[in-house]
């Protein structure tokens, strides 16, 4: 038995996961960065088209899951089942960038609906989130993308999470 109750046969095959673009070490794919990259997009166009406020606020963050049973990926069921088999120190720098990366767009969000117009500057929050997005994509490719001295910040906090 592997270390999730799964034998070994049942995790996914490394060379499946590679071809359809999800990472075989971590077990997550970077087609999930689309959902927020959306919304960052919204955000980055807020200062040139303020129409673009009723989008922003109505979009809402997505887990994992879901979102690749919502979307046309085509190995979405792959996808899922690399997730929910995906290593656990992986699986919570993961969700530890994904809380952070909805808190910022959720603070965007209230700042938006607290306004009657778009705030002046607002759009420049969108640089932030593209840095989260960029920063949950090094997680999602194994931490390539993510300084070393950030990368053993965030293994120390995620660490705290499990005595």
């Amino acid at each position: 038995m592997g270390r999730f109750g799964m034998s070994p046969a049942a995790y996914p095959d490394p060379d499946r996961l590679r071809a359809a673009n999800i990472n075989p070490a971590t077990g997550l794919a970077t087609d999930y960065l689309n959902h927020y990259n959306e919304v960052a997009m919204l955000i980055a166009t807020l200062g040139d088209i303020p129409e673009m406020r009723d989008s922003v606020l109505e979009w809402r963050p997505v887990g994992y899951p879901t979102h690749f049973a919502r979307t046309g990926f085509t190995d979405r069921g792959l996808a899922i089942a690399a997730y929910i088999t995906a290593p656990r120190d992986a699986k919570a720098q993961f969700l530890a960038a994904q809380v952070e990366i909805d808190a910022r767009i959720g603070d965007v969000q209230g700042r938006l609906a607290a306004a009657n117009d778009v705030p002046p500057g607002i759009a420049r929050e969108a640089d932030d989130i593209f840095a989260e997005i960029a920063r949950m994509g090094g997680i999602i490719n194994g931490g390539k993308a993510v300084p070393l001295v950030q990368q053993s910040a965030e293994q120390d906090l995620v660490d705290s999470f499990f005595p």
